[in-house]
């Protein structure tokens, strides 16, 4: 998993959190899970955070990159998260794939 944050205008910062699946080496944006949103503590029902990618104000990107990396080195939420994402894949919601120069095909 990678969790990105990125500026992308004065004081404005691109987060998402990207998960990879090594043997397809497919890939989505993740932060917009009902696991994800619950421990970022975010309000699914805010326009700003309907999408996998959020343009959000650089503090609270920065306060949610912090959170995510404590929440995803747990190994029992990662077994659950695994768990969730095992079922997108089997619904084909992964349709990006990773090359190896790092750009999304």
């Amino acid at each position: 998993m990678e969790i990105v944050s990125r500026n992308v205008k004065s004081a404005r910062n691109t987060f998402y959190i990207r998960a990879t699946h090594k043997s397809t080496r497919r890939t989505s944006c993740i932060n917009n899970l009902n696991a994800i949103l619950s421990e970022l503590g975010v309000d699914s029902n805010k326009p700003e955070f309907a999408d996998s990618m959020w343009e959000i104000p650089e503090k609270q990107a920065i306060r949610f990159v912090n959170i995510s990396k404590d929440f995803l080195v747990s190994p029992v939420f990662r077994d659950y998260l695994e768990n969730r994402l095992d079922e997108d894949r089997a619904e084909g919601e992964w349709a990006n794939i990773w090359s190896s120069r790092m750009r999304i095909l």
